[in-house]
């Protein structure tokens, strides 16, 4: 048996996500959670807030309500997270639920830190295209465009919540409107918490290719877990 720990920058567990990865793992895989705001009452959440300078990274909470952390900030919780899923729950491989670049976290043992897998997948894919990106939050667009246009891939970035709830699935066609018009060849859909729903709602409209971040990172995990998939 493998166990994979998932750290979320929000609340666990991730009944949103972790099950669709879980899918295309090997039946006897084990999942422990942990998240960097479980446990903090709403205060304290609060004040790990972004500055009005930084961007935020968008997370969810049990209560269905999303919020906005500073990366800096919440860099310490997921440090600690990381310990005590490999420490406490005997987990063999970390994934961290986030697309921000978690280089800073230390481990013996594998953290897979979507922040630098996904943008070395998608701009080797991007390249000689238009890229289309949806993000998870509109004051993310500044810092994606400018991410992609430092390695030489031409993008439209917009964006449309995860956590919006059923709404979430008209954001997604809106979005995908916008990439659709402005001539995007591929489709990069950034939030580990969109769903197939949503990527389904954007191939739709655009009637592109659509990599879908969850997918992805169960894509990564399925090979690091022998006899797995199917």
């Amino acid at each position: 048996m493998i166990t994979i720990g998932f750290a979320t920058i929000g609340e666990s567990p991730r009944d949103d996500v972790v099950p669709a990865i879980l899918k295309q793992l090997r039946p006897n895989t084990r999942a422990v959670e942990r998240g960097c705001l479980d446990g903090l009452q709403l205060d304290e959440i609060e004040g790990l807030a972004p500055e009005s300078d930084e961007a935020g990274i968008i997370t969810l909470l049990r209560s269905g309500a999303s919020v906005l952390l500073a990366h800096k900030k919440i860099l310490p919780r997921m440090q600690q997270c990381v310990d005590q899923l490999m420490h406490d729950k005997g987990a063999d491989v970390v994934v961290i639920l986030c697309g921000a670049d978690w280089s800073a976290i230390r481990s013996e043992r594998m953290v897979i830190n979507p922040g630098k897998l996904f943008p070395a997948v998608v701009s080797s894919l991007a390249h000689g295209k238009k890229l289309g990106i949806i993000k998870p939050s509109a004051g993310q667009i500044e810092q994606e465009t400018a991410r992609y246009a430092s390695i030489g891939i031409d993008t439209m970035v917009t964006s449309a919540s995860p956590y919006a709830g059923d709404d979430r699935l008209a954001l997604a066609r809106d979005a995908a409107k916008d990439l659709a018009d402005g001539g995007c060849d591929l489709i990069w859909m950034t939030c580990i918490g969109m769903d197939t729903r949503m990527r389904d709602a954007v191939a739709g409209v655009t009637q592109k290719p659509v990599i879908l971040a969850q997918s992805l990172i169960a894509s990564i995990v399925s090979e690091l877990t022998p006899g797995s998939g199917g």
